[in-house]
């Protein structure tokens, strides 16, 4: 993060093509040690970090500009939200757990950084930050003070974001592969979501990509549209925005720049 941080937006300027900033990325990533030994908090409260080369799909799917207000709300140590920072926006960044909230205010100096349950993020953050891109990658089946799997997790963590998005915002969320309408569970979710917002892209991701990270289940890539303070309709006129299990970062990327 440090490295991106520095030298990022560099290595964006020099790549001829986002295909070419990935495989940069990628060599990046191939430097840096596994995250496979992991400690008993890390594992309970599912700290699995994101791999660099997703982070950067993730940045290519937010579509970043220097006017945006770039919210991560669990945000460990800032991978999603730093390729915010080197594309010029504003950043303000939220993690529950102390020792990586220590992390955060040493690496992003001058960044807003709050400790709050991002299960409630918009109940509890300053209601001055009112983001226009938020970027996140919940805990996929854990929660504050619940022992054992919370299933609601992420439907929390992604109604919560979105509450506080602003109009006309993007959310981009790394979920389980099961967060999608057609998974009986979060049937009520997605209902709640199409009041306010559209679904424009999602796509499955193997769990190799995560292999590094110390998990290997199957993950997902969503892009949550806002609609605008004027526009509560919802868009009936988008082809399929569900597309089939990526089996590499490569492929997750040309589907981002294809439909997203």
């Amino acid at each position: 993060i440090m490295m991106i941080s520095r030298y990022g937006a560099l290595m964006r300027k020099q790549a001829a093509s986002p295909s070419q900033f990935l495989s940069m990325i990628e060599r990046l990533s191939a430097l840096a040690p596994s995250h496979t030994r992991r400690s008993e908090d890390s594992v309970r409260l599912q700290q699995f970090s994101t791999p660099l080369p997703l982070a950067a799909i993730v940045a290519e799917a937010a579509g970043f500009h220097p006017s945006d207000l770039v919210l991560e709300p669990s945000a460990g140590t800032g991978m999603l939200a730093v390729f915010g920072q080197i594309a010029g926006a504003d950043i303000a960044l939220n993690e529950l757990a102390e020792t990586r909230r220590d992390i955060l205010r040493a690496m992003f100096v001058n960044v807003p950084v709050s400790g709050h349950d991002a299960a409630s993020i918009d109940d509890r953050l300053d209601r001055a930050i009112t983001s226009s891109v938020i970027v996140m990658n919940p805990p996929f089946s854990a929660a504050q003070h619940v022992d054992g799997k919370f299933r609601k997790a992420t439907s929390q963590h992604v109604l919560s974001a979105l509450a506080r998005l602003a109009p006309a915002g993007r959310l981009v969320v790394i979920t389980g592969e099961s967060f999608a309408p057609t998974t009986k569970s979060h049937q009520s979710t997605f209902r709640r979501i199409s009041e306010v917002a559209d679904v424009v892209f999602s796509a499955a991701i193997a769990g190799k990509v995560f292999a590094r990270h110390g998990t290997s289940i199957d993950t997902r890539l969503t892009v949550i549209d806002k609609r605008s303070a004027d526009d509560n309709a919802a868009n009936t006129d988008v082809e399929d925005v569900y597309h089939p299990l990526c089996e590499t970062t490569d492929d997750l990327l040309a589907a981002v720049l294809a439909q997203c």
